[in-house]
């Protein structure tokens, strides 16, 4: 059992734990003084009896048992209160250590787990499970241990042998317990095994929605998501069902023990050696003690939960994996700012999860300080392991790294990360305003001068006007739930990011990819002229960045087979520089535009000096009109770029307006309340195929509840016959006859609870998994904004479909049992008494207004907290999710130290939630108890005065008092569950509003009838006066009557400058939005006439971004795909696209796992071109497909771009200039209309505009 406390510091927990045991102490003694005390009243019947006066004698007594239950309100207070507290600080602790675990594990460890999504979901459910074993459940089973002891004491006090008698069936409660808890912990960690590969499912559904889309697979991922539901739901049925076993043997053994305690215990009374006091005393404490054992083994349920989760916990933090320091004796960091020298020597390098293929071999390079140094190389040639080898993320086999002529193996890590930085290729953008992404990396001795720091890096990385254009400024939200912010976007703020810095050492990997020509080029210019001085290592594939002064190292196949001087390796014709340079010139010898036309001169010179810029960036909103120079450049470059600006700015604040559209959330405000239960019972009614089995569950349970007081009916009348009385009452027949009537009453009882359990339990299960199944199929129908929604993480989102709802199915199954046993109880049970003995009946009744307006209190006062507390743990669990997706990022920027300041700042909000809720749960249940025992006391007095004037005899006095108490008990028991039902209510209302959203913002894209297959027309696509607009925005037009047509058996480029609407062109096309005004033809149909599905199977997209997922090669290749691919056909396309030989040479060939970490930016793609290509489309479209190729690769791509795709229209959105030369026409798109088409020999010769966007390229 000490083993789920096994993340707790007892050290500096030792008050709390004091107090705990104090008062934990006090609490479970309780229940023993009140089977004393209640002995002691109905010893006064004895008395009586003898002639006694006993009128204020019965008045002490009665009082006595008040005062106890004054007395218990603190106690219970503070018992509760501390074991929530302590529960939480373990749950802080766990979580503490997931969060050190994330930050400190290795990169191969992170290489390793495919299933860290699902893993992710997983431990987090444990660590909730683990906290609410150490809490609530270990609240009442150490009470109940403590109530066990001390009854059993007084049962010894008051007759050792009617106790032994009692209880010598306890063996066989406890064997039955132990393997019924065998079995339901099998099938609970096989449902925690399928609920995890679940949650990878809906990360995926979330985190690549637009691919799913366009891959057509929405039903594919429902299915597969479905299938890991009916899995879960399987484990879960049979665990259930051997639960409600043990609950029903529990019970049937618990209240049949006290048969033979009756006939012992009358036995010993005729022979004079026990008295009625000592019997009613042992035997209510018998009562007593068979009522705590029940509920503890109910706890141990849960106990045994957060056993299952702490191991889960402590297995996934054994396998953390430390930093691989690559040692070569004592480590110590660099005196002074690194001068930023850099030497590698015969490196040796393969990556841990991928050892048969060697990524460096006996690599030298050597990087002079102060200079801008430029690698080359092939995509997957190994130029970014370069970067995590000098940082010391993963550990080289042989050779010698050296920084200032110090081996790094001397060099402290953290040193190196701090004076080297890295902008990746695929950069992350956290959650937060764009000031904090950019400003997150900057020292705190700098943080006096961040503002004009965050204005001078924004002017430099060309954010400055996107950042004016924004309502926000600075201070807008980026990521979940603000701006989404495209490719390049995301590129700038990652170079601002790193230039705020101002590190002694820089790395560019592929860094401005993303962005358009003329961008690039200034972006470049631009970090030269700020970089003067600093060292600055460019790895990139594109050769026009490359000056004439600029020392380069040509990589390939992970070792240096050339190097030299930019001006050199261009003039001599035998270099692999001048041969990829010269790549486009293929065998058709294109006409060298440059050479015939007056091209747009760019500068040449790297020393560029730094305009200030008119904006102020210290404004919250920024406005200026003014139109500004960036850079000293010549006066048509500068005239390019702010005609390019100007172009701009009403297409970002459209895209600003799209992507932070305002979706009603689903988040819950405090004053905001939840959906009624009986709502949430009505539609778990609505199950149609399992209504029949939930109305019987409801009719047993209706049974269950009418057991208890016939029981407590037929136990009364072995109360009254427990002296032998004149009428017979109390003789052998009479107590068999009895004793065999509460044997059967007992059975009935323990068979209707197994069955409204088992029912219950099975039917609720069905419900979430209707549920589940309802949201994932919203999810993968809900158009794009949805996704937008803040609330609407891949994390929140996981955790509420999969960890709240077993909440919910807890709500449906609990809480209609307990109402329904509440419902007999009260009616039948008080109606009963009422005929039976009215006047006390009364009496008791007097006293329910008082329980249900404290009840109706405590219920709106937990609704509250619970609501808070479970959204704290939201933000945390969401926090967290964005370190493990950021991780490599924020480890290469050294942001651990933010990220720890966020996680402890939600922590401390999260602990203020956790202290107040805990306050509110503990102050609900004392109270409860103290007026239980109040009630009691009055209903003791009441009775035995009735009893001593001769009003009630002892046998009606008996039965009606017995009933009462049934009836006061399962009240209790219903006010004990609000906490449950609070949680389970908000888990149900957060999936009901989910469904609803996601219905609203269902694109119904199968709502038409089939279309068939794109016909064989001259014209493919035909676009007549299209004028869209987002609806969020829609005075700003993104197309103003734009007509436009595609012909068959074209490869058509769509330039332009960006945000001038080429992207948005694509989503028309593929109905990721509809053209309202206009229309779009595709083989002379109306596009909003073509099933969507049909559509989108005939068109393939190769997305900027490289979209993958956890799997083989194969299965990423064939994703989507309707028909069987042989082998062959695979391997053909990937020599198509010049992959082949870096597949075939992985160990496991096209079944090999994919880890995108570990491929480059143009690996990954041309595997994306691959899986387009293997869809047969008739329409390919390529969005910026070469942007992270290498000469070679983007040449074989253009290659076949020029040669003619296997589709009937091939539409490329590219900045390259190389690719446009390789389309057959060219659609200049420019102020919301087509500005000029043709060739690009023909553009180039006669559209201004055209010349200005790629003049930069010569």
């Amino acid at each position: 059992m000490i083993g789920i406390y096994r993340f707790v510091n007892f050290r500096k927990s030792w008050l709390l734990v004091v107090s705990m045991v104090i008062s934990t102490g006090a609490a479970g003694v309780l229940p023993p003084v009140m089977a004393v005390l209640t002995g002691r009243v109905f010893n006064l019947l004895a008395n009586f009896a003898e002639g006694d006066d006993v009128g204020g004698e019965i008045v002490r007594r009665s009082m006595a048992i008040m005062a106890l239950g004054a007395a218990s309100l603190p106690v219970v207070w503070a018992s509760i209160y501390c074991w929530m507290a302590l529960g939480e600080r373990q749950g802080f602790s766990v979580r503490r250590r997931l969060l050190d675990s994330y930050l400190a594990n290795a990169f191969e460890w992170y290489d390793a787990r495919e299933d860290l999504a699902g893993k992710f979901t997983q431990l987090n459910r444990s660590v909730e499970e683990l906290r609410a074993s150490s809490a609530e459940a270990s609240a009442v089973l150490i009470r109940s241990l403590v109530t066990i002891a001390a009854l059993i004491g007084t049962c010894f006090h008051a007759s050792w042998s009617l106790t032994l008698v009692t209880l010598c069936s306890a063996p066989l409660i406890i064997a039955c317990t132990y393997f019924f808890s065998r079995l339901v912990q099998k099938y609970a960690d096989r449902e925690n095994e399928q609920i995890s590969k679940a949650s990878q499912l809906v990360d995926w559904s979330v985190n690549a929605a637009q691919f799913i889309r366009l891959s057509g697979t929405e039903l594919r991922e429902v299915q597969k998501f479905k299938g890991c539901i009916q899995r879960s739901a399987e484990s879960f049925i049979r665990m259930c069902l051997y639960a409600s076993l043990n609950t029903g043997v529990l019970r049937f053994l618990t209240l049949a023990m006290f048969v033979q305690a009756f006939w012992f215990g009358s036995t010993m009374i005729r022979k004079g050696r026990l008295t009625v006091g000592d019997v009613i005393t042992c035997f209510h404490s018998c009562i007593l003690l068979g009522s705590t054992i029940n509920g503890a083994l109910h706890q141990l349920v849960y106990w045994q939960k957060g056993t299952v989760a702490a191991n889960q916990i402590s297995k996934f933090l054994e396998t953390s994996q430390v930093l691989p320091a690559q040692q070569s004796g004592p480590q110590f960091a660099p005196a002074g700012r690194l001068r930023g020298d850099i030497c590698f020597k015969d490196v040796d390098f393969t990556y841990p999860s991928r050892p048969q293929e060697q990524v460096l071999r006996k690599l030298s390079l050597n990087f002079t300080a102060g200079k801008t140094t430029f690698i080359l190389g092939k995509s997957g040639s190994g130029k970014s392991s370069l970067a995590n080898l000098l940082l010391k993320f993963y550990a080289f086999q042989n050779g010698s790294i050296c920084v200032d002529g110090t081996d790094i193996g001397y060099l402290d890590q953290e040193s190196l990360i701090k004076s080297i930085t890295v902008v990746e290729q695929r950069c992350t953008i956290f959650n937060g305003t764009l000031r904090d992404n950019i400003a997150i990396g900057l020292d705190e001795s700098k943080r006096k001068d961040e503002a004009e720091l965050v204005k001078l890096v924004c002017r430099i990385s060309l954010l400055e006007r996107f950042i004016h254009d924004l309502d926000d400024g600075l201070s807008t939200v980026v990521g979940n739930g603000g701006l989404s912010l495209s490719g390049g976007q995301q590129q700038k703020v990652a170079i601002a990011r790193a230039l705020i810095k101002d590190p002694p050492v820089l790395i560019l990997d592929e860094a401005v990819s993303a962005l358009d020509v003329l961008q690039r080029s200034l972006i470049i210019k631009a970090i030269r002229a700020h970089r003067e001085d600093k060292t600055t290592i460019i790895l990139t594939h594109e050769l026009d960045q490359v000056g004439p002064d600029d020392y380069c190292y040509i990589i390939d196949q992970g070792a240096c087979i050339e190097q030299g001087y930019g001006g050199q390796l261009n003039i001599d014709s035998s270099t692999n520089f001048y041969t990829w340079k010269h790549l486009h010139h293929d065998e058709e010898n294109d006409t060298d535009i440059s050479s015939q036309l007056t091209s747009v001169e760019t500068p040449t010179d790297v020393k560029h000096k730094v305009f200030e810029s008119v904006i102020d960036f210290e404004a919250e909103t920024p406005r200026t009109e003014k139109e500004v120079s960036y850079f000293s450049q010549d006066p048509e470059s500068c005239m390019a770029y702010t005609s390019y600006s100007r172009s701009r700015k009403t297409r970002q604040r459209v895209l600003v307006g799209e992507q932070s559209e305002k979706i009603p959330s689903i988040s819950l405000k405090d004053n905001q309340t939840l959906v009624p239960i009986h709502l949430i019972l009505k539609r778990m009614f609505m199950l149609r195929r399992r209504r029949i089995l939930l109305l019987l569950g409801v009719l047993c349970s209706l049974i269950a509840g009418a057991a208890n007081p016939i029981f407590s009916y037929t136990f009364s009348y072995l109360l009254n016959g427990i002296a032998p009385q004149e009428n017979g009452v109390g003789s052998d027949g009479y107590l068999l006859k009895w004793s065999l009537i509460v044997i059967g009453m007992a059975a009935a009882d323990a068979i209707f609870n197994f069955a409204k359990d088992f029912l219950l339990g099975y039917c609720s299960e069905c419900w979430i998994q209707q549920l589940r199944n309802e949201v994932m199929q919203g999810i993968n129908m809900a158009q794009l904004k949805w996704f937008a929604r803040e609330t609407n993480k891949a994390s929140e989102v996981s955790a509420l479909l999969l960890n709240d709802l077993r909440d919910a199915r807890a709500l449906a199954s609990d809480f209609v049992s307990t109402v329904s046993t509440f419902m007999v109880v009260s009616s039948v049970g008080l109606v009963w008494a009422l005929v039976s003995g009215w006047k006390l009946s009364l009496v008791c009744i007097s006293t329910f207004p008082l329980i249900i307006f404290f009840s109706a209190f405590y219920g709106m006062l937990l609704q509250k907290q619970e609501t808070q507390y479970k959204t704290a743990v939201a933000d945390l669990e969401n926090l967290l999710y964005e370190i493990t997706n950021g991780i490599k990022t924020i480890r290469r920027l050294h942001l651990e130290a933010s990220f720890l300041e966020r996680y402890s700042k939600l922590e401390e909000k999260m602990a203020k939630i956790a202290s107040r809720r805990a306050l509110s749960t503990g102050l609900g249940i004392a109270v409860l108890e103290a007026l239980t025992m109040c009630i009691q006391a009055i209903l003791f007095y009441y009775a035995l005065t009735l009893v001593f004037k001769g009003q009630y005899t002892t046998n009606k006095m008996f039965e009606t008092l017995t009933l009462l108490l049934f009836t006061i008990m399962t009240s209790n028991t219903l006010v004990n569950q609000i906490p449950d039902i609070s949680r389970g209510q908000r888990a149900a209302d957060f999936v009901f509003r989910m469904i609803r959203e996601t219905k609203r913002v269902s694109s119904a894209q199968d709502s038409l009838p089939a279309t068939g297959e794109i016909e064989d027309l001259p014209t493919v696509i035909s676009i007549k006066n299209l004028t869209f607009a987002y609806h969020t925005s829609p005075s700003i037009n993104i197309f103003d009557n734009l007509s436009l047509e595609l012909p068959a058996g074209t490869t058509v480029g769509i330039v332009g400058e960006s945000g001038s609407g080429k992207s948005t062109l694509i989503t028309l096309l593929t109905k990721l939005h509809e053209a309202e005004s206009g229309t779009i033809q595709i083989e002379n149909k109306n596009i909003n006439d073509w099933n969507t599905r049909d559509l989108r199977s005939q068109i393939a997209v190769v997305e900027q971004r490289p979209t993958l997922f956890p799997g083989s090669v194969r299965e990423n290749l064939v994703y989507g795909l309707m028909r069987e691919v042989l082998e062959v056909e695979i391997y053909d396309l990937l020599k198509y696209v010049g992959i082949h030989d870096f597949i075939k040479n992985l160990p496991l060939g096209l079944d090999a796992p994919i880890d995108q970490d570990l491929l480059s930016g143009g690996q990954a793609q041309r595997l994306c071109i691959a899986r387009a290509l293997l869809r047969k489309p008739r329409i390919l479209i390529l969005d910026e497909c070469t942007s992270a190729l290498d000469p070679e690769s983007s040449h074989i791509i253009n290659h076949i771009v020029r040669e003619g795709p296997p589709a009937r229209l091939t539409i490329s959105i590219t900045h390259n200039v190389d690719m446009m030369k390789a389309c057959s026409e060219l659609v200049f798109l420019k102020n919301r209309k087509v500005a000029g088409k043709g060739s690009f020999e023909n553009l180039y010769m006669q559209n201004k505009a055209f010349q200005t966007l790629v003049s930069s390229h010569y």
